[in-house]
């Protein structure tokens, strides 16, 4: 190969920063965790926040724990702001069922029912009743039209109606289901705007018992979705901006890039694309890298990448010479 893409990683065997000990950690607390409750993975792009989620659902997918995957930008593009919110909420109980089905997690007939109900409607609400600020008519949202009505009763319905579902999935007998964990990524690819929006909906209707949330997200994209609510971030308001955050998110991680295994992680991808440095070189190497380009794997990607893309100009200036020299002779 001649390039280093930007996918995340998606099993344990690919792990070449050695992060495996963070994912081990989050998943032995995440397991014994009361519900329900928030994780906060942050971070700013490229830190490795999906590769980290992507490795507890490996570890999940062992376990009695079934999940559910959304990825807020798939419900944030060609839409306008008012769809985001409603569409993400939507897509948690459909990516749960999707998930349980290919694990061959049982669901029964009757539930699968309430699972496709419990998604119309969110699927028809539009964001004023996540703000509280007018109604939609739970049974019309159903059908796609809405009318104003208490908005109160409404979330409080769905939160009952989405709540009953689980606990019939972790009650039920035929499965050996204990807790549901839902994936939220890309928070920080969506307007801040949306982000907050779907952060207040996570609270207000899916903090229900048996359910854990993991959220990818950059806190200074929070900031900047708050300020139409605090105005440009001060020392005078910031904990306004940082009591918001605290409210939606109880545990907060932030990406370890600092302890990254560089070194491993460099000369493996040189290795993938057809360079190698001596064992006496990799010290130096990782350290100029580390002052250069510091630990964020997306910059050192494209770092690599650029570097890849030198050599193959310096080949063809090589070669050209050895032409010409050989003209000359």
């Amino acid at each position: 190969m001649s390039s280093i893409t930007d996918k995340p990683i998606s099993k344990i065997g690919e792990d070449l920063l050695k992060v495996e000990k963070y994912s081990q950690a989050l998943s032995n607390f995440i397991t014994r965790s009361d519900t329900p409750i928030t994780i906060g993975l942050q971070g700013e792009w490229g830190t490795g926040k999906t590769s980290l989620m992507s490795l507890l659902l490996e570890d999940f997918n062992e376990k009695n724990i079934a999940c559910s995957w959304v990825n807020t930008w798939e419900y944030s593009m060609f839409r306008g702001a008012n769809e985001t919110t409603p569409g993400v909420l939507k897509g948690m109980l459909e990516k749960l069922q999707e998930s349980c089905n290919s694990r061959g997690i049982k669901i029964k007939k009757e539930n699968e029912a309430k699972f496709k109900t419990a998604a119309r409607f969110l699927g028809g609400l539009a964001n004023q009743i996540i703000a509280n600020q007018t109604g939609v008519n739970i049974k019309e949202a159903a059908e796609g039209s809405t009318s104003n009505q208490n908005p109160t009763a409404e979330i409080a319905e769905i939160k009952a109606m989405i709540t009953e579902l689980i606990n019939e999935l972790v009650l039920d007998t035929s499965n050996t289901i204990q807790k549901v964990v839902f994936f939220v990524d890309d928070l920080d690819r969506i307007p801040p705007g949306d982000a907050v929006e779907v952060l207040e909906a996570l609270k207000n209707i899916f903090d229900i018992p048996n359910c854990i949330f993991i959220l990818a997200i950059d806190y200074d994209v929070v900031v900047k979705g708050l300020e139409s609510k605090f105005g440009p971030k001060t020392e005078e308001n910031e904990r306004e901006f940082r009591s918001f955050f605290d409210k939606i998110i109880q545990v907060p991680f932030s990406m370890p890039t600092g302890t990254y295994d560089i070194e491993n992680f460099l000369v493996e991808k040189l290795n993938s694309i057809g360079i190698q440095i001596s064992d006496i070189e990799k010290e130096l190497y990782t350290k100029a890298v580390k002052h250069s380009i510091g630990f964020n794997p997306r910059s050192l990607k494209r770092y690599l990448n650029s570097f890849s893309l030198i050599n193959h100009l310096k080949e063809i200036e090589i070669i050209k010479n050895i032409n010409n020299e050989a003209t000359v002779n």
